[in-house]
């Protein structure tokens, strides 16, 4: 009996030769791709931009009960101001929280929900005000935590995304009562909009699996 066990012993530890530990290296892993779109408007208006991240695979995410699978920051472009949005889809935890910055308006730093398989992207839609025109004025989508630190990201060169500003022409002047001919009947178009709070940010979340 006792021979036997030996026997097993070795024959176990020799096939543990055999295969030998997995490095972590070895492991698939999750690229973390940052997710930017341009700022499109005019001076003095507010635009929803959608910013986020993506899993481009192999693997999905790793991720530490309760803590999500990492985090990214958003960092707004010289000369515009994050601003409230519309409440997230179905209410919910709020997954960003303000970051104070040496210069300009208030970054923020987002959480991605622990469920965050390959080829799955988790975006948010930001609300965006155009404060003034700065020329060159970028802003960033960057990862900061990839696989709650467990798993080092295979290409951390798209980890970053610049947020670019494309301005439009501004709008042309309301029309004049003479320019309208005999009558003189001017038509004012009106608009309505929600009172927005600065500094604070509540975000409209976008989810999709791309198949």
């Amino acid at each position: 009996m006792r021979r036997l066990a030996a026997v097993a012993a070795v024959a176990a530890a020799g096939l543990g030769l055999a295969v030998g530990p997995v490095s972590a290296g070895e492991l698939p892993r999750a690229d973390y791709q940052a997710v930017a779109h341009p700022v499109v408007g005019r001076v003095g208006q507010t635009v929803e931009v959608e910013l986020g991240v993506r899993n481009g695979g192999p693997a999905p995410a790793a991720v530490r009960g309760g803590h999500g699978a990492g985090t990214y920051e958003v960092i707004p472009p010289a000369g515009t101001t994050i601003t409230a949005a519309r409440p997230p889809q179905g209410g919910g935890r709020q997954p960003c929280v303000a970051k104070a910055t040496p210069t300009g308006p208030a970054a923020y730093v987002c959480a991605i929900g622990e469920d965050f398989p390959a080829g799955d992207q988790e975006t948010l839609r930001f609300q965006v005000r155009i404060d003034r025109k700065v020329e060159g004025a970028e802003g960033r989508v960057q990862v900061l935590d990839h696989d709650a630190g467990q798993a080092p990201d295979p290409d951390p060169a798209n980890d970053s995304a610049p947020i670019r500003v494309e301005l439009l022409p501004p709008a042309p002047p309301p029309a004049r009562a003479e320019d309208l001919g005999t009558n003189g009947t001017l038509l004012i178009a009106t608009t309505s909009g929600t009172a927005l709070s600065a500094g604070a940010i509540a975000l409209g979340a976008s989810r999709r699996r791309q198949r």
